[in-house]
């Protein structure tokens, strides 16, 4: 595992976490109440994810047998959340800690000492998969080599660096995570094995009935007219998975600005490819995308979803596939 949690990086913000951690502990727990009583979920089996999306991955994964919960919430960016004492508190009681890790949700880590926990308490579901090897998980063993090295390649290219962490946006990638999920709280949890595996195919079934629907949907479309422009650096899984040109973004990644430079090139960029609309997200209001449209007269749609669910029909894995897939499917017409 790539966690190298280690004593002697541990700051004075983690420290400062865990006293504070022990006041509240003192006053009452400040974490939000369990779900179990809502859902019949198992009391005895808490699993913690860093955010919403990895949350309801997780319910695919195991169904009500365990407790899940989540950090971030839905509509939060995970990429500036800043954790709370409360949060800590909260992984405390947690059996097993989900996070993505590719530099997306790191921040976890400052909390894991905080709440007496370790790097064996957490699951890291992008282990061993990145844009440098997406092809042999995502395409099967089977995939030649060499054009696995020239998709790596495109990606640094693209601004991903070798690492883009938004693998779960490719249907392929979330049935490997919910695979993953499954896997680690069944070996831990043997006398309810049988349930999860039951949870696990079911969620899997739903998964790849998504993968083919979007695919039918994205192929009845010419594949020149497949391009779009997005917020932010995240969407090249899905691009992949179903044929579609990123003609650019308006930041690699939230919380940093482009330079008049870039943003002249998108411009540019998007006049050339003929794009007539451009892709906000729903916790990204983003003004220079309200920029580029008024220079180039695309228009901005603020409804895409990649690192939190939001209202329904977008609070569940599914339903925010659906919702991106509808969304940039209509602007394609």
């Amino acid at each position: 595992m790539r966690l190298g949690i280690k004593r002697s990086t541990w700051t004075t913000v983690g420290a400062a976490l865990s006293s504070l951690v022990l006041v509240a502990g003192c006053n009452g727990s400040a974490a939000s109440p369990s779900p179990s009583e809502s859902t019949g979920a198992a009391a005895d089996y808490t699993v913690i994810a860093t955010t919403s999306v990895f949350a309801d991955l997780a319910q695919l994964a195991l169904g009500d047998n365990v407790v899940i919960e989540t950090i971030v919430p839905a509509g939060v960016d995970v990429h500036t959340f800043e954790p709370s004492p409360a949060d800590a508190q909260k992984l405390a009681g947690a059996d097993l800690i989900v996070m993505n890790g590719l530099g997306l949700d790191e921040w976890a880590l400052s909390l894991l000492e905080a709440a007496g926990k370790s790097e064996e308490d957490v699951l890291e579901l992008a282990e061993g998969i990145d844009e440098s090897n997406a092809w042999v998980y995502l395409e099967g063993e089977e995939h030649d080599e060499e054009e696995g090295k020239e998709e790596a390649e495109e990606g640094e290219e693209h601004g991903h660096g070798g690492s883009d962490p938004h693998i779960w946006l490719d249907p392929k990638g979330a049935a490997i995570y919910v695979d993953r999920i499954a896997a680690r709280v069944a070996a831990e949890l043997p006398e309810r094995a049988a349930e999860i595996e039951s949870a696990r195919d079911a969620g899997l079934a739903e998964i790849a009935a998504l993968d083919e629907e979007l695919r039918v949907g994205f192929a009845a479309v010419e594949a020149s007219a497949r391009k779009i422009v997005t917020f932010h650096d995240a969407f090249g899984y899905f691009a992949r998975a179903y044929g579609i040109e990123i003609v650019g973004v308006a930041v690699e990644a939230p919380g940093q600005e482009p330079s008049a430079k870039e943003i002249a090139a998108l411009i540019d960029a998007i006049k050339a490819a003929g794009v007539t609309s451009v892709f906000s997200e729903a916790q990204f209001p983003s003004k220079v995308l309200d920029q580029v449209a008024a220079e180039t007269g695309a228009t901005v749609l603020e409804n895409l979803y990649s690192d939190a669910l939001g209202d329904a029909p977008a609070n569940s894995y599914l339903g925010a596939m659906r919702a991106n897939a509808s969304a940039i499917l209509a602007s394609f017409k």
